[in-house]
């Protein structure tokens, strides 16, 4: 049967429609927004090799009528600034040890640490991240994890490279809601960003970050924020699907906040003379962990100073399509990245 011509041409204007969506939808699945294509991801995730070893766990499977033998034995997995070498042979830490094995808080954070944290899921979730790792840095190893139960130990990160080894401090990732937290004392803002999903985000924003990120003074505000923003986008170029709040580490309404008033907080540092202030309290009121800004208001998110500075990267890489990852965590002229970025986002 013979179409009529009008309806030809119909059927015709919506396969060239489809095949525009189509190819759309294809180059958009095969190329992220780091524009690392995703059979290079694929060739990169070959060559992978992530290891990570529960200590948690070991500690917890461990005899304790021959703890000595078993302390000995996880000395030949892990490394000696883990496992001092023959501190089986040393009574007091021994007995150390065992009073904090048989600790009923530890017991119960292990506990929930065997519900919230699972070595598949983490693989799983780092593996794509790690292989975007290795396209832009192909002659760098893969760390070995450790996974460590401190106990709430707030002093240090909860990520961390220390001699080529990445510890993670798992009682962190428990779940914003887990009541030990509370018990500590723990902001809320702060408990917010405790939950599993941030312990891979972390593994790259608070650790792997520092290999590549080019050390330079910390004069100016201005300096701390792009300083914080490369961090931010050293860690979104990992997690290119990953949604923007969950790199910063912010809730829904602090992200949506920080997006719509970004244009009236840059003008605000601007019309302050406060972007080229210098001293560590100025600093510290926009980088560091707060409930929210004063000067932006109660409403406001805290380390708006990075999520800020983060902005302004995103507009110098977009601008600037020919740098390179390694090259932006190398350069240390602020003054150049924020002229040639063309950061100017209006107030509302």
């Amino acid at each position: 049967m013979k179409l009529p011509r009008r309806n030809f041409w119909i059927i015709i204007a919506i396969f060239v429609l489809l095949s525009a969506v189509f190819f759309l939808f294809f180059a958009k699945n095969n190329t992220p927004k780091n524009n690392i294509p995703l059979s290079e991801l694929k060739e990169a995730k070959k060559q992978l090799n992530i290891q990570i070893l529960r200590y948690d766990e070991d500690l917890f499977s461990l005899d304790m009528n021959n703890l000595e033998k078993e302390i000995e034995r996880l000395s030949k997995i892990y490394p000696p600034l883990l496992i001092e070498p023959n501190i089986w042979n040393d009574p007091v830490r021994m007995e150390g040890l065992r009073a904090y094995l048989q600790d009923t808080v530890i017991i119960a954070l292990h506990e929930a640490t065997e519900k919230a944290i699972k070595t598949d899921i983490i693989l799983r979730e780092l593996k794509p991240a790690f292989g975007y790792y290795k396209v832009f840095y192909p002659n760098d190893s893969i760390p070995v994890i450790i996974t460590m139960l401190p106990g709430l130990d707030l002093s240090v990160p909860s990520t961390y490279i220390y001699d080529d080894v990445l510890f993670v401090n798992v009682d962190m990732y428990l779940g914003a809601d887990n009541p030990y937290y509370k018990a500590i004392g723990m902001p809320v803002y702060i408990a917010e960003r405790c939950e599993p999903v941030y312990l891979p985000v972390d593994i790259f924003k608070k650790a792997i970050v520092h290999k590549h990120l080019a050390r330079a003074p910390r004069t100016t505000l201005l300096d701390v924020m792009i300083t914080e923003g490369k961090k931010l986008y050293f860690t979104e170029m990992m997690f290119p699907d990953l949604h923007e709040r969950y790199i910063i580490g912010y809730s829904e309404e602090k992200y949506h906040w920080a997006n719509h008033f970004l244009g009236n907080a840059w003008s605000y540092l601007i019309e302050k003379n406060e972007l080229f202030g210098k001293g560590e309290a100025l600093i510290r009121a926009y980088i560091e962990e707060a409930p929210f800004i004063k000067s932006f208001g109660n409403d406001s998110p805290g380390r708006m100073g990075a999520f800020i500075g983060w902005k302004l990267i995103q507009s110098y890489m977009a601008n600037h399509p020919e740098v390179t990852l390694p090259e932006l965590m190398e350069e240390v002229d602020y003054q150049k990245i924020l002229n040639a970025s063309k950061f100017k986002p209006q107030p509302k």
